[in-house]
């Protein structure tokens, strides 16, 4: 039976350089046993520790040239922003310097430069681009729906105000400025969800009058009947989109159910819909078809 490895010396905690440990009185052969991993040359973390971006990025900071910021991708993770994909382990992390300063060389990093014009904050310790600057600086990332979906929760959440993110917008001269200073213009603080934000930029690119977003819908007796996802109030047509809960769900599906029930009783028609609604070519035209015909005819 294999030796469990010695102790690490104290105060260490669960992230560290090997230049500390070592410091400390860790040897190398102790910083390559299987208990530790390397999140990044020079880095140590207990195996224990967590795979989320935070925790890579706390490693990564350890050994990172000052002065940097998170960036980019990285910093709307820290955030919580709602950026298009899971967090992947295998993804690089976005840092930002100074201009004048060398760009960081390093596996996992993909580095930029311009902290001196980006407005930053401290995040749980981490120093990252702050809400606004980080949504700006994804304006050549991302596909234009997922701007707005990034927008739309920044005014949802009191990060910015439909003024900040035109003026953001209007700073930009790289690419991507143009998409975000349509977003800017498009952003809407009551949606609730990315797939909303999407569902709206779809709408409005099919030149459909734009919807009010969860509002209360009320029937001829006065009595509360929903609050949908969208609403064409005088075309009296509501739209719902339905994520993966309203599926697994069955108290979510049952109540989905009564409320659809109680709106068409009410005279309205219900247009369900779901992410294959927007990805799937065959369903997004027919979506498209349903609700040309319901709004514009």
């Amino acid at each position: 039976m294999s030796r469990p490895p010695a102790p690490l010396p104290s105060g260490l905690g669960r992230v560290f350089s090997t230049s500390r440990a070592m410091s400390a009185g860790a040897t190398a052969d102790r910083l390559r046993a299987s208990d530790l991993h390397a999140p990044t040359s020079g880095v140590r973390s207990t195996r224990s520790d967590s795979q989320s971006v935070e925790a890579m990025a706390r490693a990564y900071a350890l050994v990172l040239p000052q002065p940097f910021v998170f960036s980019h991708h990285t910093a709307a993770r820290i955030h919580g922003l709602p950026v298009p994909h899971p967090w992947d382990p295998s993804e690089r992390l976005h840092v930002t310097r100074p201009s004048g300063t060398p760009l960081v060389v390093r596996a996992g990093v993909r580095s930029h430069r311009g902290l001196e014009r980006r407005d930053t904050e401290l995040v749980d310790s981490l120093a990252v681009t702050d809400p606004l600057e980080t949504w700006a600086d994804l304006g050549p990332e991302l596909a234009e729906d997922d701007l707005l979906a990034i927008a739309d929760a920044l005014l949802a959440r009191d990060l910015a105000r439909p003024k900040d993110l035109e003026r953001a917008a209007a700073d930009r001269r790289t690419r991507g400025a143009v998409a975000l200073r349509r977003c800017a213009m498009l952003a809407r603080p009551g949606s609730a969800s990315p797939w909303e934000s999407k569902a709206r930029y779809a709408f409005l690119t099919w030149g459909l009058p734009e919807p009010e977003l969860n509002m209360d819908v009320l029937g001829p007796d006065g009595r509360w009947l929903a609050r949908p996802d969208f609403l064409w109030r005088e075309r009296r047509v509501v739209g719902e989109y339905d994520g993966d809960q309203h599926r697994t769900d069955r108290s979510q599906w049952q109540y989905e159910r009564e409320r659809r029930a109680r709106l068409e009783d009410a005279g309205y028609t219900y247009v369900e819909m779901t992410s294959l609604s927007l990805v799937s070519q065959r369903h997004r035209h027919a979506l498209r078809a349903r609700l040309v015909r319901l709004l514009r005819e």
